[in-house]
């Protein structure tokens, strides 16, 4: 009889887990889309092809691991989308001129990106009962998201969104998240 039960419950423990599994796989969809959105929208395909399949096993792994990471997916992609668009405003504006001297806006519009998208993900974290998760998790998506269209100027790029989403995030988590308890 207590054979029976320890079959019933390795069986129900199996559906849970592959219902998980399903579950996070219909949710990267959306992200794949994205995925080849930006590349046409980009219309070079490298970022893509390096930035791509990270976030699309990161979410997988997020949304399948559930309660705070799952959560965070969405709010980072929101804010990784805002360095994305910036990049692309840049691209189509080129460059800034003072006098006779010509800047490409790539870099500093990823920093900008970044900064902007890290103020969303610090609020995201705000509404969070676990900040600290929360912010970790959306910061990764939004990283990975934002470097879609970041890559493409190289290394200093994506560099230059990642300081963006520090500074424009980690103090205000990091003050939030005082004299809470993680879970």
């Amino acid at each position: 009889m207590e054979a029976d039960v320890d079959v019933a419950k390795e069986g129900a423990r199996r559906a849970y887990e592959r219902g998980r599994v399903r579950d996070a796989l219909v949710g990267i969809l959306p992200i794949a889309v994205i995925i080849v959105l930006a590349g046409f929208v980009d219309r070079t395909w490298t970022p893509v092809i390096f930035a791509g399949p990270p976030l699309l096993v990161v979410t997988a792994v997020l949304l399948w691991r559930g309660r705070h990471f799952g959560r965070a997916v969405l709010p980072g992609v929101a804010a990784g989308v805002v360095p994305f668009v910036a990049m692309q405003i840049a691209r189509a504006t080129g460059h800034a001129c003072a006098g006779s001297a010509c800047y490409s806006v790539c870099v500093p519009a990823c920093v900008i990106g970044g900064s902007l998208a890290g103020v969303l993900l610090a609020q995201m974290a705000k509404r969070s009962t676990a900040p600290l998760t929360s912010w970790g998790a959306g910061g990764v998506v939004a990283a990975l998201t934002g470097a879609l269209g970041c890559a493409c100027v190289g290394t200093f790029g994506v560099l230059g969104l990642l300081v963006g989403l520090l500074v424009g995030s980690a103090p205000l988590v990091l003050l939030q998240s005082r004299g809470r308890v993680q879970r």
